[in-house]
């Protein structure tokens, strides 16, 4: 376990909790010095107090997406560059043609996954956060793929779904949607905080999803075999690496680096 300014980051994990295919297939990912220095610059940097308090009124009128946008205070950091490099190695996976980033927030972990590719795409269905990411030059699509269809676009090389499991209506409808944009050999890569508490936003409002995603509240690595053989699984999905990676947002003063403990999953067409 990693210390670094008072947080501890986790990328191990108890393999005996794991299953036998997960135990097998479990990569650490090692600690870099951009995670390091994600945190010294959230340390040093935290969100403003008068930022704060703008999310706080947009809050009790607009979506958690929304009302970040509109306040700029979505900054994330769920896996590096160079992190992700060694994964495609470990699982011999390819790295360049097209990635498409499914909800991709303000573009932040996007940034991250970009040089490894040749062009990059994404979803969002906040238009605060599409115009965010547009102003940075990613192409954005206005689409919820649970019930719209990206017309006249080739399959993708990659796909990016990073928290957004979790914080969806309908996760296995989108799952079983995001099999027909893979192109042959592409490779889909799932993060998710566990232990799972999925709700969805809508506007002001806080709901459950429609679609319930199968919860194991044992540990962390119960939870994770769990996910792989009672969702991916059965959804054609054949997890290549699984890995442990800290989910970290940026936050203010009082505390400026907010934590949640995901679980990275590689992923194959079966």
């Amino acid at each position: 376990m990693l210390r670094h300014r008072g947080h501890r980051l986790r990328f191990e994990a108890k393999r005996a909790n794991l299953s036998g295919l997960l135990r097998e297939r479990f990569v650490e990912v090692p600690p870099d010095d951009a995670t390091r220095q994600w945190i010294d610059d959230a340390i040093d940097r935290p969100n403003k107090a008068l930022a704060l308090a703008a999310r706080a009124v947009a809050r009790t009128m607009l979506s958690d997406y929304d009302a970040n946008a509109l306040a700029g205070t979505h900054d994330m950091r769920v896996v590096g560059t160079g992190q992700l490099e060694r994964l495609l190695a470990a699982t011999k996976l390819s790295k360049g043609g097209r990635l498409l980033d499914v909800g991709a927030g303000d573009g932040h972990v996007t940034a991250e996954l970009a040089p490894l590719f040749d062009a990059v795409e994404t979803t969002e269905l906040s238009k605060g956060m599409a115009k965010r990411l547009r102003e940075k030059g990613y192409l954005c699509h206005e689409k919820d793929l649970v019930h719209d269809r990206l017309i006249d676009v080739a399959p993708f090389d990659a796909i990016a779904l990073l928290n957004v499991i979790d914080r969806t209506s309908h996760p296995i409808s989108l799952l079983e949607n995001l099999r027909d944009l893979m192109a042959p050999g592409a490779w889909l890569l799932i993060a998710t905080p566990l232990p799972l508490a999925p709700h969805v936003h809508v506007g002001p409002a806080t709901v459950d999803p429609e679609e319930m995603l199968p919860i194991d509240r044992r540990s962390w690595e119960h939870a994770a075999s769990t996910l792989e053989s009672d969702l991916l699984r059965p959804l054609g999905y054949d997890v290549r690496s699984l890995s442990r990676v800290p989910y970290l947002c940026r936050g203010g003063k009082r505390q400026p680096v907010v934590q949640l403990d995901d679980a990275l999953f590689l992923c194959t067409r079966a």
